[in-house]
């Protein structure tokens, strides 16, 4: 054989070779070709309106006003008793906006601070601020940090009107101070602080 027909040859088989490696190509891209196609997903998250009281109680136990004196004062926001010797309480109440939606916020108590501690000139005050810093803003009804007295109408005062739901700014702090008189009611003496949120 000619070294030329050898090389005609070797062409020829490399060409049919390519030409099929060609056409094995085509057929594998037309039988594993590629589609796209698209979905979708569909979900509805709800207004979840929640506070709840993370500290729900204030006790002083059990006291007396000191002889001679016209009451005794208790104050959760410095942890005093003057005039008195009940145990001195620092911690106030904490209310938390567990919801996932911004509130307003209006607390009732259920007594007066005569129905409360009754006598001569009792005193019952509470004193509203952030526990984290940014809670509740907008305020225009009530001074945050300064003694209000009580409310016992409905809905109560209205103590913030945006209390935001974040994480990191969800918590108000409700400081109690009373003045119990020399001649108060005797006993147990308690009552209930209700707070209401409402969507804002």
């Amino acid at each position: 054989m000619k070294h030329n027909d050898f090389l005609f040859i070797f062409a020829v088989v490399v060409i049919f070779l390519a030409l099929a490696n060609i056409a094995f190509t085509i057929n594998r891209i037309n039988i594993t070709g590629h589609a796209t196609g698209t979905g979708t997903a569909n979900l509805t998250v709800g207004n979840w309106t929640a506070v709840n009281f993370t500290t729900s109680v204030v006790n002083w136990g059990s006291g007396v006003v000191q002889a001679g004196q016209l009451n005794a004062t208790l104050d959760t926001s410095v942890g005093t008793v003057t005039n008195g010797n009940w145990t001195a309480n620092n911690a106030g109440l904490i209310l938390e906006n567990i919801g996932n939606v911004n509130v307003t916020i209006d607390i009732k108590t259920g007594k007066t601070a005569a129905t409360f501690l009754g006598g001569t000139a009792p005193q019952y005050l509470l004193n509203f601020t952030n526990n984290k810093t940014g809670s509740c803003y907008n305020q225009t009804n009530v001074a945050l940090g300064f003694w209000t007295a009580v409310n016992t109408s409905d809905p109560g005062t209205r103590v913030c009107n945006n209390f935001t739901f974040y994480n990191s700014s969800d918590a108000i702090r409700i400081d109690i101070k009373i003045a119990v008189p020399y001649d108060s009611l005797t006993g147990a003496l308690s009552d209930v602080i209700t707070a209401t949120a409402t969507q804002t």
